[in-house]
């Protein structure tokens, strides 16, 4: 969408929200002011889940070169879909990593204005792990403004502990989320297959 309009090749401001601008050195890279032509992007994003699958699929994606791969958090097996295994066993287990993750991308904002968190509520990472982290940003940064786009089950959600997830997981959105995004999964299915359909994606 942005590249339709910015048809120049120019970091602008609206990028620079969202992405970071880097060239390559023999230090290493090097980050690109406002203004100057885009060479790679890099999302200001930190990705966290309790298995290595989704993230895994999504860094070899299309979209996988415009995520940092020293700002990518995974375990193995999963919260469960238990919330309590989420927020209580793995929430505690990856703090560290989470805040000096977070601390790192913060360090090449010029000027932080606010967090997004996106997760889903059905399962135990997202409502779980998701909600510890949302709380350590309100520790942690107390000042900026904290934004969720919070994805939530289905009618027809097959996974019995997803009521549950969801009700602990409100709890602490209305603690620490300033905004709340609410989304429905079955509808959010429904905008990615049109646009599939819109873009030619979904023919084999």
């Amino acid at each position: 969408e942005h590249a339709a309009m910015n048809k120049s090749g120019v970091y602008d401001e609206a990028l620079s929200s969202f992405f970071r601008n880097e060239t390559s050195t023999t230090k290493g890279s090097r980050q690109l002011p406002v203004g100057s032509q885009i060479s790679s992007l890099r999302a200001r994003a930190v990705l966290i889940d309790s298995e290595e699958g989704v993230l895994n699929a999504t860094l070899k994606g299309p979209l996988g070169q415009l995520f940092d791969s020293r700002h990518i958090i995974s375990d193995q097996y999963g919260a469960g879909n238990n919330w309590a295994q989420g927020h209580m066993e793995y929430g505690p287990k990856y703090r560290e990593e989470v805040l000096e993750s977070v601390r790192r991308t913060v360090e090449t904002c010029d000027s932080l204005q606010s967090f997004f968190l996106m997760h889903s509520l059905g399962g135990g990472t997202g409502s779980g792990l998701g909600t510890y982290v949302l709380s350590l940003l309100a520790d942690h940064y107390p000042d900026v403004y904290r934004f969720t786009c919070s994805v939530f089950p289905s009618e027809d959600d097959d996974v019995v502990t997803s009521p549950y997830n969801s009700a602990l997981a409100l709890e602490q959105l209305s603690l620490h989320a300033d905004c709340v995004i609410p989304i429905e999964n079955s509808s959010l299915a429904e905008i990615c297959r049109r646009v599939e359909e819109r873009t030619g994606g979904g023919k084999g």
